[in-house]
């Protein structure tokens, strides 16, 4: 399962999980490997030499293959760090594979993205190819080897240049969204959806760190489609990691094991998102229903 287009690898400070995704790389060999390392924290003792541990494992790649690097200096953080390190991979590629480095990917979700990059590359609508799949019990048995969902999973992701022309790292437009029909549709639980306005609205204000919103927004905002496998292709291995930005809490649920997806593809046979999975990968990957409900007894409090 060599892997054939290129891949962006997004790391930090942890050399363990760095080694483990470059181990599975070599085992299926991409021709260009792009590496964005960002830069220690000056407040982080010991921080410097985890990086530098970190950069040094990128000297072992040895398998025949183009490496080009993007090293910080400076700690330029998650929001500013990644979407800059996704400017510079999609400057030189039309489309590639995107792996941080706590993402440990089966060797099958290789030649899956491959597939379907090739296959989307002039459907603008389908924006977003994701590897995991946190409600694979609700899709396993399905005869279909991906079904179509509004929600992009970046936990191993795949997508092209033409598609993240359309990322709007502030959130243009946001306010024109949320009255439109699509915000007030996308979703079946209403909830669910205000939940996800908030965390935009949040987003955009710069009260978090992400640019993962911000790439579900502007998906989200341009009517796009993202790819969903049916088994779950790549397990995070970063979960409960003392090291993590917003996974330190432990979640076995989080942490569903990558399973081989098998070939070759079977396709959906429509592009129309399931109301009723839509929920489900809502509620297992951003608030579980106990928890929404408790977020929105705080809202009404709040108010």
């Amino acid at each position: 399962m060599h892997c054939k287009v290129a891949v962006l690898l997004l790391l930090f400070n942890r050399p363990v999980h760095t080694q483990k995704v470059l181990e599975r790389l070599r085992m299926v060999r991409p021709p260009r490997v792009y590496v964005h390392c960002d830069g220690p924290r000056a407040d982080r003792s010991g921080e410097p030499e985890k990086v530098a541990a970190v950069r040094a494992l990128v000297e072992t790649i040895d398998w025949p293959c183009e490496v080009f690097t993007l090293y910080r200096e400076q700690n330029m953080g998650l929001r500013m760090g990644v979407t800059g390190a996704l400017n510079w991979f999609f400057e030189q590629e039309l489309y590639g594979i995107v792996l941080e480095d706590d993402c440990l990917p089966d060797p099958s979700f290789f030649p899956f993205c491959a597939e379907l990059l090739e296959r989307f590359a002039d459907d603008a609508q389908i924006m977003h190819i994701g590897g995991s799949n946190l409600s694979e019990r609700f899709t396993r048995n399905f005869p279909e080897r991906y079904v179509f969902t509004r929600f992009s999973f970046v936990w191993g992701w795949a997508s092209w240049r033409r598609a993240w022309a359309n990322m709007s790292l502030t959130l243009d437009g946001l306010d024109t969204f949320a009255a439109s029909a699509t915000a007030h549709s996308w979703l079946p639980d209403a909830w669910a959806r205000y939940y996800m306005l908030d965390k935009f609205r949040v987003t955009r204000a710069g009260k978090n760190n992400s640019w993962a919103y911000a790439w579900f927004y502007s998906i989200l905002k341009n009517e796009g489609l993202c790819i969903v496998p049916t088994c779950n292709l790549v397990q995070n291995t970063g979960v409960g990691d003392v090291e993590a930005t917003h996974t330190k809490g432990k979640n076995t649920h989080a942490e569903l094991p990558a399973r081989q997806v098998s070939f070759p593809l079977q396709h959906p046979a429509h592009r129309m998102p399931n109301p009723q999975l839509e929920r489900r990968f809502f509620y297992d990957s951003q608030k579980k229903r106990l928890r929404l409900w408790i977020w929105r007894f705080l809202r009404w409090f709040r108010v």
